[in-house]
């Protein structure tokens, strides 16, 4: 799918499964921080501690053209991870969502935007239809209540506005009294001005001084006017204060729900989103996001648009997103149609990548995703055969490729069979000519060089029986036991035990190998066993946990792998939430990672992982602290 340069780092934001700390509030009603004293020539300033972040150093940034993401120093294939095949061979394995509830929610998403586009009556949008929607849409699945998160921000608004006219109608009404204790106050005052100047001029007929106790009411009655309007003002002033903020942070709440719909890829919530904005927020026509300065999500936006992103330019973006998937999608019909089956599974993968929830991905019929599915799983099965240098099966893999795609671009994976073949033939060629010069050493190494190159190369197991027909066949167990120990092949020592127990009686050092090897396998047993056992009964998560620990010790063993594959498959989940948690950890990411780990054993409570991983964050963030005091 062809993504635009400078939409990339936004692509890169919304792939990634995390929440931007993007939205904050003012400190003290908006005011901005006061800004740092300058260094001096007598104080240099000092290097602060970075704080962390939950998206490491910087955020993520993704080079469409590589299909990677450079992200705190590393560089992930985006396309290539276990967690993304997992959700890509789900969705191929699924039908399509070409159902009569698919189309009715489309329907009603449509409907909503109807309503709010700027064109309804005459330029008139009715917003309280378009809200009234809203929990229609959350009853169907596919929307995942999202479209009821959005009905309860909306309401928290209006809560906010019915709040802030509550405020203004009795900032009036105190308006008001103030103005009549104003009025009383005054008039009090005059009184007694009067009177203090009546009878000072004295003289026959004039009114008698008023007495210092009537005196003392009426200045009484003025201090207690002005201490009330004093009181007035101040409730007021709070009331002004507690208007502001409530606008401030509806706003700051629903921009966050917005970027947190772009994150999720949510992108037809995004633009029903905005235009919600738009019509509630009609007194905000910038409709520009309050980032955090100097934060990450503000320099990407500010590198990527050039300026503060503002509620227009998420629903163009989400509307451009929307038309790339639907490229990808055109693009992937047509290669299928030609036979190019391998350009044809990148392009969906990348329209599913971006556009998992949108309907142009969701309607693509089930045959053709089982073919890229049947493609894609022995594209998979290339790579597994290619790192255990399986070189047979990877041969009868490419020929097979070869014939599915067309476009199949075999000459790396023909090119590193070839090599192996070539360099594994000369091994043996000096194996054979060393043992008919009788120089077992010598012919004993190149076996083992050959055996290491290509471990089921069919030469090698003609020249093993050859050498089994001629020689003794104690020495012959012995070679074989060192070359399976070299290996590491335990499962074939263990399941010909009795054939190497035979050849080591004399042999103390190959019998405490042996020895160790038939330990470990009868662990591994009893561990898979364990492990079978817990998933026949649906303990899928305590399964993976205990053929994951397994894997740690036993990496090697083909069964313990095929074992770990298929539990992590089945617990995708699971299995994500505890990668997501131990890649944060890694990163110092604690808060992420603490996330990540309750999300882990909300999912499976008895999870041993997420325990020891909350206990280890908790016990280093209290250590922080003791440390800080």
């Amino acid at each position: 799918m062809k993504i635009r340069l400078h939409i990339a780092p936004l692509l890169a934001l919304c792939l990634s499964p995390l929440v931007v700390e993007a939205q904050v509030l003012p400190g003290g009603g908006g005011a901005q921080p006061a800004p740092a004293a300058p260094a001096t020539d007598n104080a240099p300033a000092q290097s602060q501690p970075k704080k962390g972040n939950l998206l490491g150093d910087a955020l993520p940034f993704m080079d469409p053209g590589s299909e990677t993401v450079q992200w705190d120093g590393k560089m992930f294939s985006v396309t290539n991870s276990r967690v993304f095949r997992a959700r890509l061979e789900k969705y191929l394995a699924s039908p399509e969502a070409n159902e009569p509830d698919d189309q009715a929610y489309r329907d009603v998403l449509e409907q909503i935007n109807t309503l709010l586009s700027p064109n309804h009556n005459s330029g008139h949008p009715d917003l309280p239809a378009a809200v009234a929607l809203l929990p229609i849409a959350a009853q169907y699945k596919i929307d995942a209540k999202l479209s009821d998160s959005m009905a309860n921000a909306i309401f928290g608004v209006w809560q906010a506005q019915k709040n802030v006219a509550i405020l203004n109608q009795t900032n009036v009404e105190m308006k008001n009294k103030v103005n009549s204790m104003h009025f009383m106050a005054d008039h009090h005052t005059e009184n007694l001005t009067k009177q203090a100047a009546a009878s000072t001029k004295g003289g026959k007929g004039a009114a008698p001084a008023p007495s210092p106790t009537a005196q003392a009411g009426q200045l009484g009655l003025v201090a207690n006017y002005i201490k009330n309007v004093a009181e007035y003002e101040t409730k007021m002033k709070v009331n002004e204060a507690s208007m502001g903020l409530s606008q401030v942070t509806a706003k700051l709440e629903f921009q966050a729900l917005i970027m947190q719909f772009a994150i999720q890829r949510r992108f037809e919530h995004v633009v029903m989103a905005t235009r919600f904005y738009r019509n509630i927020f009609s007194n905000d026509p910038n409709g520009v996001l309050q980032l955090k300065q100097g934060s990450d999500a503000e320099k990407m936006f500010a590198t990527s648009l050039g300026t503060s992103p503002t509620i227009g330019a998420l629903d163009a973006f989400a509307n451009e997103m929307i038309r790339d998937v639907d490229e990808a999608v055109q693009a992937f019909d047509s290669l299928l149609e030609r036979g190019d089956m391998a350009s044809a599974s990148q392009r969906i993968s990348e329209a599913f990548m971006v556009g998992e929830y949108l309907p142009r991905v969701r309607r693509v019929p089930a045959m053709q995703k089982l073919k890229v599915l049947d493609f894609t799983r022995d594209a998979n099965q290339l790579i597994s055969a290619m790192e255990v240098k399986d070189y047979t099966l990877a041969e009868q893999l490419i020929t097979k490729l070869k014939g599915l795609a067309k476009d199949f671009d075999y000459t790396k994976p023909q090119a590193a069979v070839e090599t192996a073949r070539t360099i594994a033939d000369m091994h043996l060629n000096k194996a054979k000519v060393a043992a008919m010069q009788g120089d077992q050493k010598n012919s004993a190494e190149a076996l083992k060089e050959a055996a290491a190159m290509w471990p089921t190369n069919p030469k090698l197991k003609e020249f093993t029986n050859m050498i089994g027909t001629n020689a003794d066949i104690k020495t012959q167990a012995a070679l074989d036991l060192d070359r399976l120990i070299s290996q590491r092949n335990y499962r074939q020592i263990y399941n010909d035990q009795g054939r190497y127990l035979a050849a080591v009686m004399d042999d103390p050092g190959r019998q405490e190998s042996l020895k160790k090897v038939l330990t470990d396998m009868n662990k591994m047993n009893l561990v898979i066993a364990a492990a079978t056992s817990n998933s026949q009964n649906g303990n899928v998560p305590g399964a993976y946990e205990i053929i994951e620990k397994a894997f740690v010790e036993f990496p090697e063993d083909p069964e313990v792998g095929r074992l770990r594959s298929d539990l992590s498959i089945r617990a995708t989940d699971f299995v994500s939430a505890l990668q997501h948690a131990k890649h944060h950890e890694e990163s110092k990411q604690s808060g992420s990672a603490l996330a990540w780990y309750l999300k882990a054993r909300s999912q499976y409570p008895p999870s041993e992982f997420a325990r020891e991983g909350i206990n280890r964050l908790v016990q280093k963030l209290q250590n922080s602290n003791d440390g800080a005091e």
